[in-house]
This record gives structure tokens, C-alpha cells and sequence, in this order.
């Protein structure tokens, strides 16, 4: 087993794949939140490439058939990836056959949170179209960024949760 990559390097890992997440639905759509590229990314950056790239051939296979299309919210196969290399990586160093599954839960319960932000989004655009309504400057900018601060906070709490709480629970 190679050595576990440290608590800072995980802390550093949880902040770039909640940003990257945002790629998903919220900002750009570069497509560099899919769960190739991430695992990809992630390898690479840990000098574990080829089962950073392994995994998220996976969860890539797990959710091609499951996209964010109207109301359908699946399951987070970022998230998903993420939470299962970092678990195997670091500090929990859950085998992969644990790590997976739990990453799926990652996935499941990121996919929960996000249902529950989607109505405050909602508020949002109301907020917005009252103040056109009312010929008032919408603030655009100001909505936008808070609505994309939440869903990166609602990806960094999950994965922290899965890293600092259930994966040392199953080790």
C-alpha cells in the first residue's frame, strides 16, 4: 500500500474538486468535472495516475446513462470519484473495494444537498425578477456568485464529512 497523502494535501484536493464541480451544471460546462478528468487530474497530482484515471473510467461508466437533463438530479459521479480516490489515498487508506461504494454514497447524498439548494436557487431568480419588476438593478453578479459560493460549500462539506467522518468509521 502506498503511503497516505497528508491532511493538508486532502483539505488542498476537497478545495480544487469543489471548484471543479461547479463545471458540472452551474459555471462553464468545460466538461472537466467529468469523472475522467478528475480522477485523471487527481492521479496526476498525487503521482498516482493510473488508478486515478482507472477509477474515474468507472464512475464515468456509472453515470453515462444518468445526466442532469430538466429535473432529473443524479447521482454526483464527481463527487463520487473524488471521495473514493481521496479515501483510498489518504489518511482512512480505504481499499479500493470499500472506497468505491462509499464514493457512490458520496455521490448519493451530494445528489440530496443539491435537491435541497435547488428551491433557494429558485428564490433567487424570483429576487431578481422582482427587482427588474420594480425597475431596480437586478445585481446579477452578486446572486450568481453567491449561488455558485453555495454549491461549491455544499461539495466541500460533503466530501469532508465522507473524509473526516465515515471513512475512519469503516477503517
Amino acid at each position: 500500500m502506498m503511503e497516505a497523502i497528508s491532511w493538508e494535501a486532502l483539505a488542498a484536493a476537497v478545495v480544487l474538486v469543489s471548484v471543479l464541480e461547479l463545471d458540472v451544471v452551474q459555471a462553464g460546462q468545460f466538461m472537466v468535472s467529468r469523472p475522467v478528468v478528475v480522477g485523471a487530474l487527481l492521479g496526476l497530482l498525487f503521482d498516482r495516475a493510473m488508478p486515478g484515471v482507472t477509477l474515474g473510467l468507472c464512475f464515468e461508466l456509472f453515470s453515462l446513462d444518468d445526466l442532469p437533463v430538466g429535473g432529473n438530479l443524479p447521482l454526483n459521479a464527481t463527487v463520487a470519484t473524488a471521495a473514493a480516490l481521496l479515501l483510498s489515498w489518504g489518511p482512512p487508506q480505504l481499499v479500493m473495494e470499500l472506497a468505491v461504494p462509499v464514493g457512490l454514497g458520496a455521490g448519493w447524498a451530494h445528489r440530496r444537498v443539491e435537491t435541497a439548494l435547488r428551491p433557494r436557487r429558485r428564490m433567487f431568480c424570483g429576487g431578481i425578477e422582482e427587482r427588474l419588476g420594480r425597475g431596480e438593478e437586478p445585481c446579477f453578479g452578486a446572486a450568481v456568485l453567491r449561488s455558485l459560493a453555495e454549491q461549491a460549500a455544499a461539495t466541500f462539506a460533503v466530501l469532508s464529512a465522507f473524509l473526516v467522518a465515515v471513512g475512519p468509521a469503516l477503517n
